[in-house]
């Protein structure tokens, strides 16, 4: 029995001592990232004239060249502060599946194809280019001084 015993403990002693060097070391687990499912399109998506699906693009180009100016911009007033940075990335990637979806069904339809990287680029700099600081303002004429006699 003391021998089974001392076996026992020198296993432990072992496991124990394997464990105690091997606490320094570290692994990383990498999650598995699937791709998101493509977005969906709505019926009434699907049954706009060509016209419509441009123009619901182009919305779409426009939230999100707005909401990459607002990220690069930093928090806006009146929006809710503690929020934001937690919900717009996640909104620009739903405006970017949206475009993505709506270039895809202009294929399908046959329609004029407008890309949506070029597009965006195309709203955000619209967009920075109405959002200029004014401009300076010019230098006062210097006072006018009357010289009167009398």
């Amino acid at each position: 029995m003391r021998k089974r015993a001392a076996t026992c403990l020198r296993n432990f002693s072992l496991s124990a001592s394997l464990a105690c060097s091997l606490a320094g070391c570290v692994t990383y687990a990498y999650p598995i990232v699937e791709p998101p499912p493509p977005y969906a399109v709505l019926p009434v998506d699907e049954s706009m004239s060509c016209s419509g699906i441009a123009a619901s693009f182009r919305y779409a180009a426009r939230r999100a060249a707005r909401l990459e100016y607002w990220l690069a911009a930093g928090p806006l007033a009146g929006y809710g502060y503690e929020r934001y940075p937690l919900d717009a990335p996640k909104q620009l990637i739903d405006e970017r599946r949206r475009l993505d979806a709506l270039a895809d069904l202009q294929r399908y339809k046959g329609c004029t194809v407008m890309e949506p990287g070029p597009a965006v680029v195309e709203e955000r700099l619209k967009l920075e280019g109405s959002v200029r600081p004014p401009p300076p303002v010019p230098p006062m004429p210097p006072p006018v001084v009357l010289n009167s006699k009398g």
